[in-house]
């Protein structure tokens, strides 16, 4: 199975979380780890599986992700099985926007096959730059992505994963 994981992150959560579904997607395949404003527009051709998560920031997706996927070209991710996933600061995870979510439905209006609803990763803590105080994920969220991959993986190898249809974000 070959998979491609594209992130956008501010400051390093979601480059962990990309990092840890990445490494257990390569369990099933080769994997290519993208920054999201460094993706190609095109994906390579055999891409099974397509992940792209970022934070979430006013509400919904950076610009990072937003650009990437503006510049995806729908023939190339037409029918690939695909899942998005954002990190948001807890508790306020019940706040309203979704960066999962809209990257979800983007990625299902290009054509791709949303396997799964977006799954969110939880941060906590504030910024502040000045003192060097940043986000950070809570305890067990990496194994939780771990999972999530492992799951994610095992619904594209038993074929012909059905698509999740995704509500309109929030």
């Amino acid at each position: 199975m070959n998979s491609v994981v594209i992130y956008g992150s501010h400051f390093g959560n979601t480059r962990k979380v990309a990092e840890a579904i990445a490494a257990e997607l390569a369990s099933a395949g080769p994997v290519q780890l993208l920054a999201a404003d460094e993706a190609p527009a095109i994906l390579a051709q055999g891409t099974d599986l397509l992940v792209i998560g970022g934070p979430i920031e006013a509400f919904r997706m950076t610009a990072p992700v937003s650009h990437l996927l503006a510049r995806l070209e729908p023939q190339s991710v037409s029918g690939v099985a695909a899942a998005a996933f954002d990190t948001r600061v807890g508790p306020h995870w019940w706040l309203p926007g979704s960066a999962g979510g809209g990257i979800a439905k983007r990625l299902e209006h290009l054509g791709a096959h949303v396997i799964a609803r977006p799954e969110a990763f939880i941060v906590a803590g504030s910024v502040n730059e000045a003192k060097g105080q940043v986000p950070a994920l809570v305890p067990g969220e990496l194994e939780r992505a771990g999972a999530w991959a492992a799951s994610l993986a095992a619904a594209v190898q038993a074929g012909s994963p059905m698509p999740v249809h995704i509500q309109s974000p929030a």
